[in-house]
């Protein structure tokens, strides 16, 4: 397989209003909402999935609201296929609109419906969206547990109802950056003029991954949510998928200096606190205790992490101190506060700071190694 990555920069379509709103638990304020949206249009990303209008008139106000903001970004709402919920979706003054139709035989019969009614309904619906949105999108909802047969007889079917855009969607997150990288290679040979959106769910922990691979086999859309949040494991993260095609394809086209503030605004309130060690935004992402780590970091704090922190709006980096510091960096720590150490009492302060971390099992406060400098230096 050939992994060149595109030379096009993929456009982001966040659903954390949408689909990261549908995790267990979670309910934004209007005002919430607002402020999200805001901060989404800040980083960059190019469009935002504001909700579910069919959720009733609450909702309906608050897309409104999103909209009456004049975003750079595209607003656009989910909707099922239901010409009840394209209706009430008008109403919100999106500019597009999201339309799903569960594909695999286990989703279709649960809502009692198959494939011939795919076949009869969507082209009436389309063509019922287009009266009111400009942009009209398609979901191939369950498409890793679709067989390829009938996905591609769904392209066809949504490509002469005249949709230019379809949305692949791993709902349960069984694809694997391979498996998904080859269908998507497939879909673009066989469909070139149909644009592709991948939206991937965190299942099986492969979610962003799958989603830079969807990219880098010729997707143009990619649906993420902040901090990941969404059903169960959540989606593909914003953060994770915008810094990884800032970091290491040198795309430009987005700010990821303002991603920080965005995920930390979403994790506050959605009650969903932010792990110590969740890539990009976590607190300890940046931080560097065993010796050579800290060392390195003193002299190139890229030596032992993949960029700047700078660059997602953090820190450059820090060193911490506990059970695996080295003398250098305690030398360091203690020279910047104006503290002296001579060669006996260095080895005796490290030797207290592992003793002490090992004891509380964690890493020491600046107040606790000054206290450990007082109590060696005062010996």
């Amino acid at each position: 397989m050939d992994f060149v990555s595109p030379t096009f920069a993929p456009r982001l379509i966040d659903s954390t209003l949408r689909d990261g709103e549908q995790a267990p638990g979670v309910a934004f304020s209007r005002a919430e909402k607002l402020k999200v949206a805001r901060l989404l249009d800040a980083v960059g990303v190019d469009e935002i999935e504001a909700g579910t209008p069919a959720m009733g008139e609450d909702e309906v106000e608050t897309i409104r609201a999103i909209v009456r903001t004049k975003p750079t970004c595209r607003i656009s709402v989910w909707s099922r296929a239901l010409r009840q919920d394209i209706e009430m979706a008008a109403r919100t003054g999106a500019e597009g609109i999201h339309m799903a139709f569960p594909l695999s035989d286990i989703q279709l019969k649960v809502i009692g419906k198959d494939w011939v009614w795919i076949c009869d309904a969507l082209p009436a619906l389309v063509e019922y969206a287009h009266r009111y949105f400009s942009y009209v999108s398609v979901g191939a909802q369950d498409a890793s547990r679709t067989d390829r047969a009938r996905l591609f007889s769904y392209f066809e079917l949504i490509q002469s109802a005249g949709v230019k855009r379809v949305r692949i969607a791993d709902t349960v997150g069984l694809f694997t950056p391979l498996s998904l990288y080859s269908l998507i290679r497939d879909i673009k040979t066989a469909f070139p003029l149909l644009e592709v959106d991948f939206h991937g769910h965190n299942d099986l922990g492969m979610a962003a991954a799958n989603a830079i691979t969807a990219w880098q086999a010729g997707a143009e859309n990619l649906s993420v949510t902040v901090n990941g949040l969404g059903e169960r494991a959540g989606n593909s993260p914003l953060e994770e998928v915008m810094t990884t095609l800032s970091a290491v394809f040198g795309q430009t086209k987005f700010h990821p200096e303002k991603l920080t503030a965005l995920c930390r605004f979403v994790a506050e309130c959605s009650g969903r606190p932010i792990p110590a060690g969740k890539a990009i935004i976590g607190d300890m992402v940046f931080a560097h205790e065993s010796g050579i780590h800290a060392q390195g970091t003193l002299h190139d704090v890229q030596a032992f992490q993949p960029f700047d922190g700078k660059l997602v709006g953090r820190e450059s980096a820090h060193n911490v101190f506990g059970k695996h510091s080295g003398k250098t960096a305690v030398l360091h720590f203690f020279s910047q506060r104006n503290l002296s150490l001579d060669n006996a009492d260095l080895e005796r302060v490290v030797n207290k700071i592992h003793q002490l971390s090992i004891r509380l099992k964690r890493n020491l406060s600046v107040s606790e190694m000054l206290s450990v400098y007082h109590e060696i230096h005062c010996d």
